[in-house]
């Protein structure tokens, strides 16, 4: 198990769904359960992929950032959860919330001797508490969210507000400074990363983007992505000749990025992580949801969509067109 520090002691709060978006929203949650301890910060036990060390760093409630073993790894299988509970028993962690259904983290906390439980209690999980309080069998159909919300609720956790707030770093806004030196204070930034291709608008669309909003606003641009975005980066740029209004921000630091787009007037993008961190800094989000479901939890986040009903994983990307985009861009109150 991966770690940095090592504290002993505390409380844990197992989130084991991987993406950044589901750190991104688990962020109230993770709050206000670590305002409810002594120590005011918890250790948080999720996967590699969510990059919850690095997203979190500015995040004094949060003490530490361990990582599961890659799926298929020691703490993958039947004895997965066995294995588990061994590697966090000499942390002493006294206490733990485990925001997840399965009996698997239940049965890591008993082998690491964890002595308050606490959990969602649906199915096998509840024999493994020790908290009386859990969710009933009628709320296992409530989304990840809805759950923890629900969790806290029985057990008299207020949560202050229901919008995720990421913190900054000083170092994150230091550099996003540097980078955005000279830009334009007007800026839009598009998030042109997806995780799977039925979320990608696609490049043309993004490049037509960029030219309908030049043409109605004097507005500089930055293209936030990954390193697999650095081509199509590269390709949108060159469209334009290389302008010294367009900055192209691929692969940097995830905070680091989330401080770049804090900066910004609004984001337009993909179903991403990055949409839901735009959000999280307070950057009004254009969603584009033409492969997922839209997110709606968030008033900071507005989801354009075809009409009808969207089903994960079937590609209606290209029924968004620029026109819709701009459209809702353009209806924006943005900030001065």
């Amino acid at each position: 198990m991966r770690s940095e520090k090592g504290k002993p002691g505390g409380t844990l709060v197992i989130q084991p769904l991987p993406g950044i978006g589901d750190t991104v929203w688990h962020l109230p949650h993770l709050k206000a359960i670590a305002g409810s301890t002594p120590g005011r910060a918890i250790t948080l036990l999720t996967k590699e992929r969510s990059m919850a060390r690095d997203l979190l760093a500015g995040a004094d409630f949060v003490r530490e950032v361990l990582y599961l073993a890659p799926d298929k790894g020691r703490h993958s299988g039947p004895l997965g959860g066995w294995r588990l509970g061994g590697d966090l028993r000499p942390r002493g962690f006294d206490a733990v919330w485990i925001l997840h259904a399965s009996s698997r983290y239940a049965l890591a906390a008993c082998r690491a001797g964890i002595p308050k439980r606490i959990g969602y209690g649906i199915g096998w999980q509840d024999a493994l508490l020790t908290s009386p309080h859990g969710l009933s069998r009628r709320d296992r159909h409530l989304s990840s969210i809805a759950k923890a919300d629900r969790l806290l609720e029985v057990h008299d956790v207020p949560i202050s507000g229901v919008a995720p707030e990421l913190p900054l770093s000083k170092q994150a806004k230091e550099a996003a400074a540097t980078i955005m030196d000279g830009v334009s204070p007007s800026v839009v930034a598009l998030a042109i990363g997806s995780s799977e291709p039925f979320k990608q608008w696609g490049e043309e669309n993004f490049g037509d983007l960029i030219g309908a909003l030049r043409e109605r606003r004097d507005i500089s641009v930055v293209l936030v992505g990954g390193v697999t975005e650095a081509e199509n980066a590269a390709r949108i740029a060159a469209r334009f000749d290389n302008p010294p209004w367009l900055v192209q921000s691929i692969d940097r630091p995830i905070l680091e990025a989330a401080a770049i787009v804090a900066r910004c007037d609004a984001c337009i993008g993909n179903d991403t992580g990055m949409l839901n961190i735009a959000a999280a800094v307070d950057t009004p989000a254009l969603g584009l949801f033409g492969g997922s479901p839209p997110i709606s939890q968030d008033p900071r986040l507005i989801a354009i969509s075809p009409p009808g009903r969207i089903k994960y994983g079937k590609n209606r990307m290209a029924e968004i067109s620029v026109e819709m985009v701009l459209g809702s861009f353009l209806d924006l109150d943005l900030r001065q």
